[in-house]
């Protein structure tokens, strides 16, 4: 029995976006540091542990971004070519209906 070295579309897809949401988290922690958000980066340059620090903060933000990303990249599989991106049937707005009342006792 021969198999095929072909990856999986999905399996590529998975990877790639999970790699692409770690890159998002990446720079979102750029970011937070850049802009010194709460004092955050004059904090972290007067501690020993510096590198844990930034460890911790770019592991946490690529994580969170990575699996977000690939989670939601997998919620919006098609499940049927006839029904476009992201399943379902819309669901319908529902709006207040305003109803007018009669006071019946006046102050005077």
């Amino acid at each position: 029995m021969q198999q095929s070295r072909k990856p999986n579309r999905l399996v590529r897809m998975m990877i790639f976006n999970w790699a692409f949401g770690w890159a998002v988290g990446f720079a979102c922690a750029a970011g937070v540091l850049v802009s010194n958000l709460g004092n955050i980066r004059d904090l972290m340059f007067r501690s020993d542990a510096m590198w844990q620090f930034l460890a911790l903060m770019f592991g946490s933000f690529g994580m969170t971004f990575g699996g977000v990303v690939a989670a939601t990249a997998i919620m919006l599989l098609p499940t049927d070519e006839n029904e476009g991106r992201g399943g379902g049937r819309r669901a319908p707005v529902l709006l207040p209906a305003y109803a007018f009342a009669k006071i019946r006792n006046p102050r005077m």
